[in-house]
This record gives C-alpha cells, structure tokens and sequence, in this order.
C-alpha cells in the first residue's frame, strides 16, 4: 500500500482576482516520481510553489500530514528548484555550497561538487551571470544535494542540450536508487521521462484532467491501424468507444482507451490477427495517450 506524501482537496489558489488553480484533489505517493504536466498557463508553477509552502490556498494541502504554509517542519524536508525558483542573483556557486551545507543538516558536499563537474557549473561566477541552462544545472546540483525528502522541480531542464538532458535523467536515476525520496517534476518533455515517472499528475486550466499510474496509462491504451471499417467491426465486438481517430490515405489510427477494461487487451491482439493482418495493434507512446485523454476530457 502506497501512502501519500501530499494530499489535495479542493485545493484552489489565486493572484489577485483571478484563479490559477481550481477546486484540485489528488494525492501523490511517497517514493516515486511524479510526472506533473499540462499546457503552458494550467498553473504547474503555481501548484508547485503551493506545494513548497510559498503560497497561501484555499481548501485542504497538507505535505508531511501538515499544512505546508509557513510551516518549518516541511519546509525542512523540501526543496524547489526551477528557473521560476533563482537562487540569488549575487551567489557564486561556491556560496551556494556553504549556504546549503549550513541549510540543510543531510547535505551532501561530495555529490554536490561531482555534480557541479557534470554539469560543468562555473564555482565563482554568480547566478546571475550564468546562462540559462548553467542555471538550471546549478539548481538541480542544490536540490540534489541537498538530501531533502521531497524534491519539487520545476521545469529543472530548460536551457540543456541533448546530453545535458541526458546527464539529468541520469542524475535522477542515481539519486532514486542511492537515496530514494519523492520527486515532482514538471515535464514538457513526456517522450524523454516516461521511464522515469511512476506517475502522472495532468492539469489543464486549472483543473486535474488525469491522474493515475504511468503503466495504467501507457500499457492499457493501445492504436488500432487498418481500413476504417475493419477498426469500428473491433471497437464494436470489443464494446469500447475510441478516444480519437486520425483518417490517412493508406487507412485509419484509433486511439483506444482499455484502462476500465485491462481484460479486452488480450481479446484486441486476437480480433486484430482475425482480419488477417489488416487491423494492427500496438502500445502507444505515454506522450501520445496523454495527448488522447486530454482531448477526450475536454
């Protein structure tokens, strides 16, 4: 049983006159990584900033069981780290290092220095001097090092080439397996992280459109390939409706959603070799179901 870490209900938050998040329940478990995506404006920086104790909300949040507002005991166990979260513009990374070693009592000085080599993060230069993606690279190595409980990362690639985005994946990977805690990551890039997120976390205007397991997503919804009229005879002896279809000259795509159904998976593989090789069914990639529900619950 997987006990939640942080627990929404009818979480809203709001600048000035308008709401930027609306009425949002969901609970993340402990010990995983939490894919939280959405367009840009749904409000992922918000919530994430709520969920670091830098905002006051409406309705109920708690993080650690307590509301993290203000609050030492979570603020103690959690880092934010993002280009929306700068570290101060006149720090060089050198001080960055002292400041966190006094900050925060499981700070790692070893990993934080081979971090900073990793990543190729200048020690004397200050923030506000470092390009884009060196600021990115210099929050990530804080947050890593740091050894709180509960990472929130914001965006935290912004500015990386390939293999920088390469080395981050890595670093996450690392710092699951040596010192497991919970992260929440907000994520344009789906295709990149699918093999790292136990979870995803999608919000849409404000509001949660999907949340659940990334093997419920990506393994229970599948593409039917073939003539059109072969893939409805499917959907109709599988009794399911499709999410979406995208009509080509050479046949007909059809997004399936099997996540209430898991049994018929097993029945669409056999229908399919019925027609001879006409209809063909595959998985779909986590960034195209993703895509699907979201139209689908527009």
């Amino acid at each position: 049983m997987t006990i939640p870490l942080i627990h929404a209900e009818d979480l809203s938050v709001g600048y000035g006159r308008g709401q930027v998040i609306s009425d949002l329940t969901f609970s993340l478990a402990a010990g995983q990584v939490h894919g939280l995506i959405g367009p840009n404006g749904a409000g992922k920086t918000t919530l994430l900033r709520a969920l670091a104790g830098r905002l006051l909300v409406d309705g109920r949040l708690t993080v650690f069981d307590a509301s993290p507002f203000d609050n030492p005991a979570v603020l103690d166990r959690t880092v934010l780290a993002g280009i929306d979260a700068p570290l101060p513009g006149g720090w060089s990374l050198e001080k960055v290092f002292a400041v966190g070693a006094a900050r925060h009592h499981g700070w790692r000085a070893e990993r934080a220095e081979h971090l900073a080599s990793r990543f190729e993060v200048p020690r004397r230069t200050t923030y506000s001097q470092l390009s884009r993606g060196q600021k990115s690279a210099a929050s990530i190595v804080y947050a890593c090092a740091s050894g709180c409980e509960l990472m929130l990362l914001d965006e935290p690639y912004l500015g990386f080439d390939a293999d920088k985005r390469d080395a981050f994946y890595r670093t996450l990977r690392e710092e699951m397996e040596t010192q497991p805690r919970t992260i929440v990551m907000s994520t344009h890039h789906l295709h990149e992280s699918e093999r790292l997120l136990d979870t995803i976390l999608y919000i849409e205007s404000g509001r949660v459109r999907i949340n659940g397991p990334v093997e419920d997503i990506a393994e229970r919804i599948i593409e039917l390939a073939g003539p059109g009229e072969e893939i409805d005879r499917m959907l109709s002896r599988l009794g399911v409706r499709e999410l979406s279809r995208t009509d080509l000259s050479l046949g007909s795509r059809s997004i399936v959603d099997l996540r209430q159904k898991p049994e018929l998976i097993d029945a669409a593989f056999d229908l399919a070799r019925h027609t001879g090789g006409r209809v063909r069914v595959s998985e779909v990639t986590l960034e195209k179901a993703v895509a699907a529900l979201g139209k689908e619950m527009r």
